[in-house]
């Protein structure tokens, strides 16, 4: 049986195609400074927003080396932060170096406050990056950050970055009964930081939220849709989890791609 440290997938993603995951921050436990009441790794106590090296380049190019299949992207995202690992540009080009396919990154925008790390972010091809609230109090009560995270300085990065970006953008929002009735003020938001694309996600996967039902989620993308038609940002692109197909991919270890990204309630979905 193949058996990967940091490489899982690939998987079919709805907003990614095929994707082959890598994980720079892979530990036993999640390595994140948030603690989002949905996560599908569980509670565990924020951490402080400082990076570390996870894993070395050449640790990551030798599992590359020994995945054929082919993917659309090679996704940074796993257990944890990504944007964590603070060798982030070495590991994304060893990727680049040993793999064909485009880099992305699924982010939850911690550290969009630093110049660095947008100046990293900005170097892949597709950044996901998550916004999942419009004021500080629900920022807080739902993703439950790490000392030294700023709701005000993640949209302020947020802004910073759309602007500077040379690639994709893309916003993405978990919806659950907490923050079902923000569609307008975080279309707002979409608006005031102009990425390419919205992607409005519901946790499908086993959790301790309950996600919204295929009826409720359109309801949603129908109000932001419909506000950002007023504010003059209809170009963007919204999307949801339950209107876009993923396509069948079989995991090069099944074992270590479950790791990652735990079981859906009763669809085949993504990362």
């Amino acid at each position: 049986m193949n058996s990967f440290k940091y490489c899982y997938g690939p998987v079919g993603s709805w907003r990614l195609g095929v994707s082959l995951g890598v994980d720079p921050v892979s530990q036993p436990e999640k390595v994140c400074n948030f603690d989002c009441r949905y996560c599908q790794l569980g509670s565990r106590p924020a951490r402080q927003p400082g990076r570390a090296v996870y894993l070395l380049p050449d640790e990551l190019g030798e599992e590359l080396e020994r995945i054929k299949a082919p993917a659309d992207y090679v996704t940074f995202s796993g257990r944890g932060e990504p944007t964590l690992a603070a060798n982030l540009t070495e590991l994304r080009l060893e990727c680049v170096r040993r793999r064909p396919e485009r880099t992305a990154i699924i982010t939850n925008s911690s550290l969009m406050y630093s110049a660095k790390v947008r100046e990293e972010l900005a170097c892949f091809d597709f950044v996901i990056a998550k916004l999942d609230a419009p004021s500080v109090g629900l920022f807080m009560e739902l993703n439950r950050p790490g000392v030294g995270v700023y709701f005000e300085e993640v949209v302020r990065g947020l802004i910073l970055f759309s602007k500077g970006s040379r690639g994709r953008l893309a916003l993405q929002t978990m919806f659950v009964a907490a923050n079902r009735d923000q569609a307008r003020a975080l279309a707002r938001l979409y608006a005031d930081i102009g990425p390419d694309e919205v992607q409005l996600n519901t946790p499908l996967r086993p959790c301790a939220e309950r996600p919204l039902s295929r009826e409720e989620l359109g309801a949603v993308a129908a109000e932001v849709s419909a506000e950002l038609s007023r504010l003059g940002a209809g170009a963007i692109r919204v999307i949801n989890v339950y209107g876009e197909k993923a396509p069948e991919v079989e995991p090069v270890s099944a074992p270590d791609t479950l790791l990652r990204r735990g079981k859906t309630r009763g669809i085949k979905k993504d990362i």
